[in-house]
This record gives structure tokens, C-alpha cells and sequence, in this order.
């Protein structure tokens, strides 16, 4: 094992018993059962209706030579404790954010902290996968500097308001704590609120308790992090989309250790991943959200032009804060990032409108051309 946990503020206290588990399967890799760490809770539709049927699928393809199996709950890590528990092989794979960890993950960081503008939400969804695999050298140099491989992005429909009480405006929002990440912070700091950093799946005991206000967040946290009972308003403006979250972050030693084959498999079946879990996980469960949401009494307000505006200016100012926060934490060439990023994010708005509209086996095909067809597992 070449990497030691650090900072073990992070880890659960079940954490202790993974170690025997893993001792249990870190043998040679002949019949491999691995050990996925969620943080997400074990129900939520990330884990069931995608990373599942995922590990089925290589499963299958691998003849079972690979066997995933799905610790939910942050039973072994927390969020931010999950690179440090990967690279440690504490877990052999886990859900990354880089939010949680800028200073070890400073290139895939600034990709997170880009707000794409509006509300196409699948063309984000392949910028994000094409940036990460193919326009970002220095998020696999900082991945294997943290012992991991990492693949498969996804992207949350526009970020949105979700506050308790009943504010109506931007006027509101001025000087209320909203649980902000990424670009969404500079989005808070620009309408006059006191963004706060924390896992969503945390921010519901705080709305509860009013340590929180509001979330800046996808609608389907509203059940997917248990909003639904503590959450009055919902202001309907597209603030932005962010990502990605890399849903297989690997132990390298563990993706090393697989066969050409296992490793293939797993490339193969990304465009799989990313595409259930953004048409399982996020758009049927946004709608679905809403319409709920909508029967318990929670006010949707249209946000308008003073949000729009709001957006404009982060906008405006955004590139240069990112590129100088990302040379900051280490990022040698910020810029070419950026540009890289926001190139793909307009080459997709293309392709989704002309080949793909709201097709997933269309936009499956085209993740897997555009972006997995490119990637080679041993160079990883």
C-alpha cells in the first residue's frame, strides 16, 4: 500500500471494519469482490438506479471476475473523507466531489466551479465527461497523485433556491445562510447571501434547525436528501450547473491490479453509467420531485430577470476568478482547462439538439463516440 490516510477527521466508525474486509479480498485479483463506499444514503437513486445496474454490468462483462458491491450511507466515508479512504485502500472505489477536497483535487475543482450557463442540462453532462477524460491532463496527474483512477461524471439539472419560509426575491435571499458549492458560492456572494459549505446530505438536520435557510441545489435533493419536510420555497431560476461529481473514483492499485479485460469493461459501460444516472437519477426523478413537491403544499416562484441577472454577472466574472483560484491550489495551465471545457459545452448544445434531443440510447451513442471511444483504460 503506497498512500497512508492523513486526515482521518472524515472517516465513520465503521471505517475500522472495512479494513478487515478489504483484507479479505486483496488478494490476487482472480475472482475480485470490491468494495464501493457511498456516501449517499442507501436508497438514493445515484446508488440504485445507476452505480448498481453499473456493477451489474461489469459483473457480467468481466464473467465475475469483478464484483462490486455498494456500502451506502457513508458508512465508511464521509464526502469530503473519500479520496483520502480511496487512496488509502480503506474502500476500493467511492463518489467524488471535488468541492469537498480542492486542495487535492485543484484541476477537477475548476471544471466544478465553471457554472454553465442555463438550462441545458445533457449538453453539460457530455462537456463535463469530454472535459474530465479528454481536456484535463492534470485531473489524472492529480488522481494518480492521490493513488486513483477516476472516470464516469455526472451532472444535477440547474441549481435552484430551496428555502424555508417564503421568500419571493432576490431582496429575501440578501443575507440568509444558503449551502453553496462550487460556482454556487460566488452565486450566493453575488444576490447578498452567506454561503455555507457542506454535504447536502447534511444541510437537512441544519434547515431543520435553522443553521441553514436555504439549499442552492438540483430539485431532486428534495427527496433525495429529505428537503421535502423542511423546505417552504422553491425559486424557480436556473442558477447554473456544475460538475462533475466522478462517480468511479478507484483505488490505483486496485484498477493496476484488474486484467486488460476488467479494465475495459469498465470503460465500456461508462456511457452507461452517466446516461442512468442522468435519465434515472436526475430527470425522472426531477420530475416526479416536483409534481410531490408540488401536492405538499411547497411554492414554486418564478425567479425572472433579476436572477437572470444575477447569472450575467457571475458569468462575466467567473473565468478569470476560477483560472486564478486554480493557479493558486496548483493548476499549471487553468486556461486551457477552461477553454477546453467550455468548447465541448457548446459542441454539445449541438449535438443534443441536432442528433439527440431527449433520446438516451442517442445519448448514450454519443457519449461513448465523442468521449469513451477516446479513452484508453491503460493509460489511465
Amino acid at each position: 500500500m503506497r498512500y497512508l490516510i492523513k486526515d482521518t477527521r472524515h472517516l465513520t466508525g465503521a471505517a475500522a471494519a472495512a479494513i478487515a474486509l478489504q483484507l479479505a479480498v486483496a488478494s490476487p485479483l482472480a475472482a475480485q469482490e470490491l468494495v464501493y463506499g457511498s456516501w449517499l444514503g442507501a436508497s438514493n437513486n445515484t446508488n440504485t438506479k445507476a452505480l448498481v445496474p453499473y456493477f451489474d454490468m461489469v459483473r457480467e462483462a468481466t464473467g465475475g471476475e469483478v464484483d462490486w458491491k455498494m456500502v451506502g450511507g457513508a458508512q465508511l466515508a464521509t464526502g469530503p473523507g473519500t479520496p483520502e479512504a480511496v487512496g488509502s485502500n480503506l474502500m476500493d472505489a467511492g463518489l467524488v466531489m471535488a468541492p469537498y477536497q480542492p486542495r487535492m483535487l485543484p484541476a477537477t475543482n475548476l471544471i466544478f466551479s465553471q457554472s454553465l450557463i442555463g438550462d441545458h442540462y445533457l449538453a453539460s453532462v457530455g462537456a463535463m465527461n469530454e472535459a474530465l477524460m479528454l481536456g484535463c491532463d492534470e485531473c489524472r496527474e492529480e488522481f494518480e497523485a492521490n493513488n486513483a483512477v477516476g472516470f464516469a461524471g455526472y451532472g444535477t439539472s440547474p441549481y435552484l433556491f430551496m428555502c424555508r419560509g417564503k421568500p419571493e426575491g432576490i431582496e429575501d435571499l440578501q443575507g440568509l445562510a444558503i449551502r453553496s458549492s462550487g460556482g454556487g458560492v460566488s452565486i450566493t456572494n453575488i444576490l447578498g447571501g452567506t454561503p455555507v459549505s457542506m454535504p447536502p446530505s447534511e444541510a437537512t438536520s441544519a434547515l431543520e434547525r435553522g443553521a441553514l435557510d436555504c439549499v442552492l441545489g438540483a430539485v431532486a435533493w428534495l427527496t433525495s436528501y429529505g428537503y421535502m419536510d423542511v423546505v417552504n420555497t422553491v425559486i424557480d431560476a436556473p442558477m447554473g450547473m456544475g460538475g462533475p461529481p466522478v462517480m468511479m473514483y478507484v483505488n490505483r492499485d486496485i484498477w493496476e491490479a484488474m486484467s486488460p479485460e476488467a479494465r475495459k469493461a469498465h470503460i465500456d459501460h461508462a456511457p452507461d453509467l452517466v446516461t442512468m444516472t442522468t435519465f434515472d437519477a436526475q430527470i425522472a426523478v426531477d420530475e416526479k420531485t416536483e409534481e410531490e413537491a408540488r401536492s405538499r403544499g411547497i411554492t414554486f416562484i418564478e425567479g425572472g430577470e433579476p436572477f437572470a441577472q444575477v447569472m450575467e454577472k457571475r458569468d462575466a466574472i467567473q473565468y478569470e476568478e476560477n483560472v486564478a483560484a486554480a493557479r493558486d491550489s496548483g493548476v499549471k495551465d487553468p486556461e486551457a482547462i477552461l477553454d477546453f471545457y467550455l468548447a465541448a459545452f457548446e459542441k454539445w448544445k449541438g449535438i443534443i439538439e441536432n442528433e439527440v434531443g431527449d433520446d438516451r440510447e442517442a445519448f448514450r451513442e454519443a457519449l461513448w463516440r465523442e468521449v469513451y471511444a477516446k479513452v484508453d483504460p491503460e493509460a489511465l
